[in-house]
């Protein structure tokens, strides 16, 4: 992986689970792109203290899920927050399984992809598994995963 400065595997055992070191990212960084299928309130709610922090210094968030797992409370706390962007894949799309979290801030990014939703249990309870990726704006993996990205807000949303 050339160009890469770090890859650390990232799980929900032990006191460090995803909930904190996402939690961590979305608060450093000037552009976070969450991409969960599902969404549960719960699960967004142990994020958005971080969420709201970010947004006040000025952060740019995009949020993707399902329509259809988009549920119930979600979508308003989402859409009540000036800055952040809420894009529900339709019925029309395929649907959308990916679990990416994007980072950047200055010259740096980080990714956190594996299976954890944004979720309860994705964030903390469920056993997950998630490779988080550290590198700078311009290398490889950066330009692979902005492909990626732009193929996400590319998708038919509701």
């Amino acid at each position: 992986m050339k160009g890469a400065h770090l890859m650390l595997l990232q799980t929900n055992s032990g006191k460090r689970k995803h909930v904190h070191l996402l939690s961590e990212l979305i608060k450093k960084s000037k552009v976070s792109i969450l991409c969960s299928g599902w969404i549960k309130l719960p699960g967004l709610e142990d994020l958005l203290p971080s969420i709201d922090e970010a947004l006040a210094n000025g952060a740019v968030i995009t949020v993707y899920s399902n329509l259809k797992e988009t549920l119930e409370g979600v979508a308003p706390a989402l859409a009540s927050r000036t800055g952040l962007t809420h894009r529900m894949v339709g019925p029309r799309s395929r649907a959308l399984h990916t679990k990416i979290y994007y980072f950047e801030s200055g010259d740096e990014y980080t990714a956190v992809i594996g299976s954890a939703n944004i979720t309860k249990g994705g964030l903390s309870a469920n056993e997950e598994l998630s490779v988080t990726l550290q590198g700078t704006r311009g290398d490889p993996l950066f330009l692979d995963l902005q492909r990626y990205l732009a193929t996400l807000a590319g998708m038919k949303f509701a």
